[in-house]
C-alpha cells in the first residue's frame, strides 16, 4: 500500500511535465497489475485507494481511461474471494459516479455496454453487487460517497433501473434447523426486488442508522429534559416521536444527525488513508443527512406516486425514516 502512495506521490508532479505521457503509463501499469484478475485477492487489496488517489488527483488524465478502468474493475470484482476487496472497488465505481455528474446516464450506459460474464452487462453486475455489499462497506467517507453515489444514480431516471433487478430479503424457508446437507440441497433464495425499490430501502436504512445513533447519544448525554416533559417514556416513543416531528425540530434533529455520522469513528489502521481520501475529495463536504432529506423531497415532489409505489414494498421503519424527512 504505501509503496503504492510513493510511487503516486513521487510521480505525481512529472504528470505535467513534458513526460507526463511516460508518467501516466507507469501510474496505469500499476494500476492494471493490481487489478490483474489472476492475482490472489489479497494482493489488490489497496488497489481501490489508489486509484482513488489517481482519479482525484489526476482526473482530467483519469478521464480518458475510464472504459479501460471500469473493464479492469468488473473482471477484479469477478475474481475477488474477499469481500473487502469487492467494496473497495465498489468505492472506485461510487467515485466515477460522481466523477460523470451531471452526465450519470452517460456512464450507465458506458457500463451498459461493457459485457460481464454470467450477467446480461456490467452495469447489472455492479449493481448487483453493490446493493449486497453496501451495508457492509465501512468507514465514514466510503459510506458517504457510496450513499450519495447511489441518490444519484436513482435521480438520473435512467430506464435500465427500472430494468434491473437486485437481491431484496431472504425468503424464509420455515422448515426449522438449517443444516448443512439442507443448505446444499435447498440454498438460500431471495426476493428480487426493481433496483430503484432497493436503492431506496438502502438510503432509508441509513437515515435510520444515523437516527437510531443520534437517540443513544442523547440519551447518554441525558439531554432529554425537554422530551421527557412531553412524558415520553421509552426509547421506542422516542423514535416515534422523532419520526412524526416536524418544521424546525426534525431539521435540527437532522444536523444532530449529521453531526453524530461524521463523529463515528473508523478503524484506526485505516484513519490514514481514509484521510488522504478525504480532504482530497471534495464529495466528502456533503452533508449526508442533509443531502439525503433534499434527495426525498425532491423526489417526492417530482414523482411522488413512484415513490409511494416503491414504499409499498419497504419495511415500516424504513417508512418512517422516510415519513420524518418529509415532515420537515
Amino acid at each position: 500500500m504505501f509503496i503504492c502512495f510513493y510511487i503516486w506521490g513521487k510521480t505525481r508532479n512529472s504528470c505535467v511535465g513534458s513526460d507526463s505521457g511516460s508518467t501516466m503509463r507507469s501510474l496505469l501499469d500499476i494500476a492494471s497489475r493490481l487489478l490483474d484478475p489472476r492475482l490472489e485477492s489479497s494482493g489488490s487489496f489497496f488497489v481501490g485507494s489508489y486509484i482513488l488517489q489517481l482519479i482525484l488527483h489526476l482526473p482530467s488524465q483519469m478521464a480518458v481511461h475510464i472504459r479501460d478502468l471500469v473493464v479492469a474493475l468488473v473482471r477484479r470484482m469477478q475474481s475477488a474471494q474477499i469481500d473487502a476487496l469487492k467494496s473497495s472497488l465498489l468505492v472506485v465505481f461510487a467515485r466515477l459516479v460522481h466523477m460523470s455528474v451531471p452526465n450519470v446516464g452517460h456512464f450507465i450506459d458506458l457500463l451498459i455496454s461493457i459485457p460481464a460474464e454470467g450477467h446480461d452487462n456490467s452495469f447489472a453486475y455492479v449493481m448487483l453487487e453493490w446493493t449486497k455489499q453496501q451495508g457492509e462497506i465501512q468507514g465514514a467517507y466510503q459510506i458517504k460517497v457510496t450513499t450519495s453515489s447511489l441518490a444519484l444514480l436513482l435521480t438520473s431516471r435512467h430506464s435500465e433501473l427500472a430494468k434491473t433487478h437486485v437481491q431484496g430479503h431472504l425468503i424464509k424457508s420455515g422448515t426449522g434447523i438449517t443444516t448443512r446437507s439442507k443448505a446444499k440441497s435447498a440454498p438460500d433464495q431471495w426476493v428480487m426486488l426493481p433496483l430503484p425499490t432497493k436503492i431506496v430501502a438502502l438510503l432509508a436504512d441509513v437515515l435510520t442508522e444515523i437516527q437510531e445513533q443520534v437517540l443513544a447519544a442523547d440519551y447518554e448525554d441525558s439531554d432529554w429534559e425537554e422530551v421527557q416533559a412531553d412524558g415520553i417514556e421509552n426509547d421506542k416513543e422516542l423514535l416515534y416521536s422523532v419520526s412524526t416531528s416536524s418544521g424546525k425540530a426534525a431539521y435540527e434533529h437532522l444536523e444532530a444527525m449529521a453531526k453524530v455520522f461524521n463523529e463515528v469513528g473508523s478503524n484506526q489502521d485505516d484513519q490514514y488513508e481514509d484521510d488522504l481520501l478525504s480532504v482530497a475529495d471534495p464529495s466528502n463536504q456533503i452533508n449526508l443527512a442533509n443531502y439525503l432529506v433534499d434527495f426525498f423531497v425532491s423526489f417526492f415532489q417530482s414523482d411522488r406516486q413512484l415513490l409511494d409505489h416503491i414504499c409499498e414494498s419497504l419495511t415500516q421503519s424504513q417508512r418512517n425514516a422516510i415519513q420524518m424527512v418529509l415532515k420537515r
